[in-house]
Formats: structure tokens, C-alpha cells, sequence
């Protein structure tokens, strides 16, 4: 297994970039990078996880207002926080291709599409200091030469496309992952992350696993920042893409790692985008044109927020008032571990975990 795995997280870190990692432009001795941060997520991206160094060339910092740090493998990673923290930046950097030093990156020339390979996208994206080296560069490899604006809205605009072929690339990955978490890992530990660079440095700063390498861990990393990835449909609730919730009429296929569904003894099912929605419905389903009582109710199902599977809703465990909010906005929620929904609990500043019966329509905000 060991083996497999490692094949498979060798293949991963190449992905966009050539098979023979000894050949990756991007990458540079240890010795010759300059690493910003001190902590224990110096040397690798924080959102990506991937090695700085090996990647090195296309290298970006963040200066926040606050003074804090932040160190990425590209301008893709970047993208990600420019989005979504523009207004708390104070100033970004990269690494200029030819001297290696970190430069303003508001005043470097990027050249786009050269021939050599990309850091997270099939379109590369390499900086320079000067005018003159980057049309040198360009002459060589070809591409476009653009400004830092110009290339952080290019950047901008593939995210989606460069994230979903990511998140295509990552499924094996994520799947090696959720067994080596569940079986060498404290999942009473578990939490929610918003990248795999977050997720990595939890996990080393908290002892969570035992005696990884440096692939085991990132494969851990990037199944715990999307366990979606991970999951086999056969053990999520089968949602059919036409289903609307019959309280709110969203439709619920949209919301999978929210799903709820109530079947009828009949074998007519009923699907919703939360919990909050379910229970509403369960105490009053008259309210939204069904005349179903508890007798005719087979199965209740809901979704344990972290493996995604399907839960007996009245085997789960509840968290309540919790700073986590669904589609709905706030909401219950579900777990088939009662250590784990604790743990969220005290994570999430929730009121209280509950169990099924525990729930009186009164609390359903």
C-alpha cells in the first residue's frame, strides 16, 4: 500500500509539470530559496501544501496589514487569497525566474504561456525583474508579457477551470487519504479546513497522525480540506438532480455535503438542503402540502457533516447555534460520532449537541 500510495502523491506533485521532477524548471536547491515564514508551514504553500522550493520559481509572499506572512507555490495560490482578502493585503511579492530574489510583483513582467511548464495550471506564468529579461525569456519559450494586474485577472479568471481539474486530479489521492486518517489518526481530531495547506499545519502542530511521510501526510492534508473528494456515492444520499427541498424549493442536489432525506413507507422520498429543513418538515409536514404522519415515515437520513456519509438521523448526534452555516444559513449539524460533534461544538462555539428526540420545532430559529 505504501508503495501505491507513493506512486500516486509522485504523480500528484507533477501534475502540469514534467514526469522527472530533477528536470522542473521551478525548482531550485533548498539552499537557494528564501523562505519567509518560521513556523511549521515554512516550507510548503499554504494553500496547496505543495513544496515551495520545488516550486520555487513561481513563488509569491503576502505582506498582510496585520504584518503576518504568507508564502505560495504560484500565483494560482495566490489568486486564491487575492480574491478572497484583497482589502487585507498590504503587499505582494514573487520571485524574479533569473536572480531568484523576491521582487514587487506590482512591478514585475510576467511572461504567460511560455513552453515551460505551469505550477498549478496548464498556463505558465513566470516573472521578471526587468523589461529586457523577460523578453529574453519570451523569445526563448515564447508567451505574453503582461503587468501583475494584467496576470492576476488571468489567474483569476482559470480558477475554476485549474481547480476543477485539480479537484479531478486529487480523487485518488483524497481516497489514500480518508484510509490512512482513519486508520492511523486521532478522529476525534478531525476538523474543517479552507485549504490543504491549513489542514497540514493542523495536523502537525497537533501530533493528529502517527508516523507519516511526507506523502502520507499530504494525501491526509487534501482528503481532511475536501473530504467530498473522498466520498463514494454509494454511501452518500443518492440525491436526484431534479429534487427540490419542499420547504425552501432549493434544489438539494446543488448542497450534497448537506443532504437530509425522509422516505415514506410507500418508498416516496423527500430531500432537503439541511437538517433545519428536514425537522421542519417532520413536525409539519401539512405546511408544505403533504399529509404524511410519523407512522407513515420509514427512514430518516441525514449527512454526517465530516465523511459525508449517510446517517440514521435518529443514531446522530446535533449540534446546535455553531458559527458554521448551511444553505439555509444556520442549521444542525450532523454527526454520527459523538466525540467528533463535541469537538465541533467546542471548535464552532455551538450551544449543544442533540440528540434526534432532543429537537423541538421551537428551535428550528
Amino acid at each position: 500500500m505504501k508503495k501505491s500510495l507513493s506512486l500516486l502523491m509522485f504523480l500528484f506533485a507533477l501534475i502540469f509539470t514534467n514526469l522527472n521532477a530533477n528536470e522542473m524548471f521551478q525548482t531550485v536547491e533548498p539552499k537557494d530559496a528564501t523562505l519567509v515564514k518560521s513556523d511549521s508551514s515554512k516550507e510548503f504553500c499554504n494553500v496547496c501544501g505543495m513544496h515551495l522550493s520545488k516550486y520555487y520559481k513561481t513563488n509569491h509572499v503576502t505582506e498582510f496589514k496585520n504584518g503576518h506572512k504568507e508564502q505560495y507555490c504560484s500565483i494560482h495560490c495566490q489568486a486564491e487569497i487575492y480574491r478572497d482578502y484583497k482589502d487585507k493585503i498590504k503587499n505582494i511579492q514573487v520571485v524574479d525566474t533569473n536572480s531568484l530574489k523576491l521582487i514587487d510583483a506590482t512591478k514585475a513582467f510576467y511572461v504567460i504561456g511560455s513552453s515551460k511548464e505551469g505550477t498549478m495550471s496548464p498556463v505558465s506564468k513566470y516573472a521578471f525583474i526587468s523589461k529586457d529579461d523577460a523578453l529574453k525569456f519570451q523569445k526563448e519559450f515564447g508567451g505574453e508579457i503582461h503587468n501583475f494586474d494584467e496576470t492576476m485577472k488571468i489567474a483569476l479568471e482559470d480558477l475554476p477551470n485549474d481547480n476543477k481539474i485539480l479537484d479531478e486530479k486529487r480523487v485518488p489521492i483524497a481516497k489514500k487519504g480518508k484510509k490512512i486518517f482513519e486508520s492511523m489518526c486521532d478522529i476525534n481530531k478531525i476538523k474543517d479546513f479552507n485549504s490543504i495547506g491549513e489542514a497540514k499545519q493542523y495536523l502537525i502542530d497537533n501530533k493528529v497522525c502517527k508516523n507519516l511521510d511526507k506523502q502520507m501526510l499530504q494525501a491526509v492534508s487534501v482528503y481532511l480540506s475536501n473530504p467530498l473528494l473522498a466520498s463514494e456515492k454509494s454511501k452518500m444520499i443518492d440525491t436526484p438532480k431534479d429534487a427540490k427541498c419542499p420547504v425552501c424549493g432549493m434544489f438539494v442536489s446543488k448542497y450534497p455535503k448537506w443532504a437530509a432525506q425522509i422516505t415514506t413507507k410507500d418508498g416516496h422520498s423527500h430531500y432537503f438542503d439541511g437538517v433545519k429543513d428536514m425537522m421542519k418538515f417532520y413536525f409539519e409536514p401539512s405546511k408544505y402540502g403533504h399529509t404524511h404522519n410519523k407512522d407513515e415515515l420509514k427512514d430518516i437520513n441525514v449527512t454526517d457533516y465530516y465523511t459525508l456519509e449517510i446517517t440514521n438521523a435518529k443514531n446522530a448526534y446535533f449540534v446546535i447555534g455553531s458559527n458554521v452555516y448551511g444553505p439555509m444559513g444556520e442549521e444542525l449539524i450532523p454527526f454520527k460520532n459523538e466525540n467528533q460533534a463535541k469537538k465541533f461544538m467546542e471548535d464552532h462555539f455551538g450551544k449543544k449537541v442533540l440528540k434526534f428526540e432532543e429537537i423541538k420545532k421551537e428551535m428550528l430559529f
